[in-house]
């Protein structure tokens, strides 16, 4: 779930590129993806306003994924607690991929949490899985050697 500027680290260029595509068709769901640019750029009132604007089209679990995760990364914990239990909830009732998940625990520096949903991602083939080499989301958890393990199963490695 990313763009090529965002796996990149460029985050000016995707912002710019993202919103001139949402000024043409701001109904473009993958536009939205802007949320990341964002985040990473700590520019979290910037994010979460366009996280809700992304949910009006698509209330997915994806979009509750992202949004934990950008309160976590802004610091608002509780907020990423009560929308990881809606998507817990939602899970319950129609299974989800479960690297949703751990991008809100990524959001949320749980870290072990993080891992434990990695295992579950791994263990259902997730296609999410195929951007942890590139994925700045990641970034904090390149360090550990349970990530590099990870990697490597995906045949990610270098």
């Amino acid at each position: 779930m990313q763009s090529k500027t965002v796996a990149t680290r460029q985050y000016d260029r995707a912002i710019e590129q993202f919103r001139a595509v949402l000024d043409m068709e701001p109904n473009f769901p993958r536009a939205h993806l802007l949320v990341f640019a964002y985040a990473q750029k700590g520019l979290f009132a910037d994010a979460l306003a366009d996280i809700e604007k992304w949910r009006r089209i698509d209330k997915g679990p994806w979009t509750w994924a992202i949004a934990a995760y950008v309160y976590g990364r802004s610091g608002n914990q509780e907020e990423a607690r009560r929308t990881l239990e809606k998507l817990k909830q939602l899970n319950q009732r129609r299974q989800m991929d479960p690297a949703a998940i751990v991008l809100v625990y990524v959001g949320m520096n749980s870290k072990e949490e993080a891992f434990n949903w990695f295992e579950k991602a791994y263990s259902e083939h997730s296609n999410a899985l195929l951007t942890l080499k590139v994925g700045p989301i990641y970034d904090p958890l390149r360090s550990d050697p349970r990530f590099q393990d990870l990697l490597r199963r995906l045949g990610l490695a270098q």
